[in-house]
């Protein structure tokens, strides 16, 4: 016979211990607050220690309880994938996506028809924002696309979907009016930014080996919009060149320098889903879908 303390405390200290707080823990488990306190401590007296140091608004991990959380995670998460591997599948599945809004816009919403004519059988709902989801509470969606830089939660895998240029853009009328030769020309231009992108135009002044004078700069809350203002001719915007796809193609926008000034390469964008949910069909036909369109 294995010793083991009841499910029902195992369950309670895991989903306390991974979102540091009871009451997070009862709203996910659709429990009262005082019933995660009832069963975590019955594991206490079962173990013989404390696991927890409990704050007025949180509950921290001791020692003993952060050991136990390590074992316990691996363990849910192989209960879950067992599960969900002897779970007949639907006829139909419904995946919900949500995305960064500029990425959603700008590249992902042009390609997704490719995803729906190979996958028929998967329902997508598309959200955007540009606050990522905490996937570990929210449980209806199923994938999360985020901008910046990779989120770090536990229980959570996150890939990222490329290595990223971001460039200089502008309008070829305004170039053809400002003569860009060296990296030093765009100071006489107006710069436009975007707040969520990370690069900025130090960077890539700093790059060149330039000094960047103190100054403020055109700056945009979407990469979509910064685009959008560099065609407009309002000056020269530093993005990604992903959001600027169609404007590159159509001609509407051109690189200024083109391969003759350097580039600043990262990685912005990040798949994430949880670890429990990777075999799911829809989860796992659109990771792989993604991942070879970013790769081609």
């Amino acid at each position: 016979m294995r010793k083991l303390p009841s499910f029902f405390s195992l369950r309670a200290f895991e989903a306390a211990a991974r979102l540091g707080s009871f009451t997070r823990a009862a709203e996910e488990l659709h429990l009262t607050t005082s019933a995660i306190s009832h069963q975590v401590r019955a594991l206490e007296e079962w173990c013989g220690k404390d696991l927890f140091i409990r704050q007025t608004r949180r509950v921290n991990l001791t020692m003993e309880g952060q050991l136990l959380q390590d074992k316990l995670s691996t363990a849910f998460d192989a209960i879950e994938d067992a599960c969900a591997a002897l779970r007949p599948g639907d006829t139909r599945s419904v995946l919900a996506v949500h995305c960064a809004p500029s990425f959603a816009g700008k590249w992902l919403s042009p390609r997704l028809g490719r995803f729906m004519q190979a996958h028929p059988d998967i329902t997508l709902q598309m959200s955007t924002s540009a606050e990522p989801v905490d996937l570990q509470r929210d449980s209806a969606v199923g994938i999360d696309i985020t901008y910046g830089m990779p989120p770090q939660r536990d229980g959570v895998i996150v890939e990222a979907l490329g290595i990223e240029a971001t460039v200089p853009l502008c309008s070829p009328e305004l170039l053809r009016r400002h003569a860009v030769r060296e990296p030093k020309d765009l100071l006489e231009l107006t710069l436009i930014e975007s707040k969520l992108n990370p690069v900025r135009w130090k960077d890539w002044f700093d790059l060149h080996g330039i000094r960047l004078p103190a100054r403020a700069h055109s700056s945009f809350d979407r990469g979509s919009l910064a685009v959008a203002a560099a065609v407009d001719g309002l000056g020269v915007a530093l993005e990604t060149a992903r959001f600027a796809e169609a404007e590159l193609a159509r001609g509407a926008l051109v690189v200024v320098g083109g391969e003759a000034f350097r580039t600043i390469e990262r990685e912005m964008h990040f798949l994430c889903y949880r670890k429990g949910d990777a075999g799911m069909r829809g989860v796992k036909a659109f990771r792989e879908w993604i991942s070879a369109v970013t790769e081609a």
